[in-house]
């Protein structure tokens, strides 16, 4: 692959844009149980805790396109024509402003406060209180949101480069950043297309995994993309990480030292693309096609597994993102 040939499959870096080029990767769940994930082409949905019924009937999918009804558990806070990704700000460093390049779309003062990025540069509120995103792009500003590097902005409006050594390790792969997740240990875990990176705030890179496949991996990856394809991830309280391996169409748990197993298969034409962790339960959000152009059809879902194993559909959207 030549430099930044993966960007093809991951291109809508500027998070000012409002086109799309892949759907998103954003779901967050308060500590209420409150489910928010980034609709594309709509804006942020919100579901109420407890969400639709524990089955996968259809049924309990939600149609858009036939008169626009829902049922009231569903709303949407913030409306955008683009749409990415989110994190939530859980001391709520930037509830009192607005951070650059990005929107805060809870209402002042609120915590914990919700960040909502309209393009496609992964973001994530460190436990230090700064807000960390994917920046950097060939020929653009060192600060703009992009894919090669990750930068730090203070609640006091300071831009900083966490980490020399993390560009300069993702250019030797030729990869970028495609997923990033503050841990309750204070680092950052940063995804590429073909491995997961634990971030030290001094600088240091640490490789946590680079699965050249996952168990029964359906490959369906966009181009110059590596196996498994990783998007969205959490980070639980021991470490444990959660990613969705999305040109896998898998879930995989990572554990602290470096072992991959497969947590959850989507059946085609479903990839998961983004990941959330509240008390135990994993959240997925999947959309259909994520790795196709919106021709071929988007649209999400979001389905919950419970510690136990059992896995249920919140919500499903019928309506295809608008182009």
């Amino acid at each position: 692959m030549n430099s930044v040939n993966w960007l093809t499959g991951f291109c809508c870096l500027c998070a000012a844009a409002t086109a799309i080029s892949h759907p998103s990767s954003g779901i967050v769940v308060n500590e209420r149980g409150e489910v928010f994930f980034v609709h594309s082409g709509r804006g942020l949905a919100k579901l109420e805790s407890g969400g639709m019924t524990s089955t996968s009937s259809p049924s309990h999918a939600i149609d858009l396109g036939r008169g626009g009804t829902r049922p009231s558990q569903l709303t949407y806070t913030h409306q955008s024509t683009g749409g990415h990704w989110l994190c939530l700000d859980p001391n709520g460093s930037f509830s009192r402003t607005q951070p650059k390049h990005f929107a805060r779309v809870t209402p002042e003062g609120v915590r914990p406060a919700i960040i909502f990025a309209d393009g496609g540069a992964p973001i994530a509120v460190g436990r230090d209180g700064s807000l960390y995103y994917a920046s950097n792009w060939a020929g653009g500003d060192e600060h703009t949101p992009g894919g090669l590097t990750v930068s730090r902005l203070s609640p006091d409006g300071k831009l900083s480069h966490v980490s020399p050594s993390l560009k300069d390790t993702l250019a030797k792969l030729d990869e970028g950043v495609t997923g990033l997740a503050a841990g309750s240990d204070g680092l950052l875990y940063v995804a590429s297309p073909s491995s997961i990176f634990k971030l030290n705030l001094d600088g240091t890179v640490t490789l946590l995994a680079r699965p050249a496949a996952v168990a029964d991996c359906d490959e369906d990856l966009p181009p110059n993309w590596r196996a498994p394809g990783f998007r969205g991830l959490d980070v639980a309280t021991n470490g444990t990480v959660y990613a969705a391996a999305t040109g896998c169409r898998c879930v995989v748990k990572i554990t602290s030292a470096g072992q991959v197993t497969t947590l959850l298969k989507s059946e085609r034409p479903w990839n998961p693309t983004g990941v959330a962790l509240r008390d135990g339960d994993v959240y997925v959000l999947e959309w259909t096609h994520a790795n196709g152009g919106a021709n071929d059809g988007w649209r999400p879902r979001v389905r919950k597994i419970a510690r136990g194993g059992t896995v249920s559909l919140l919500v499903e959207i019928k309506e295809e993102v608008k182009r």
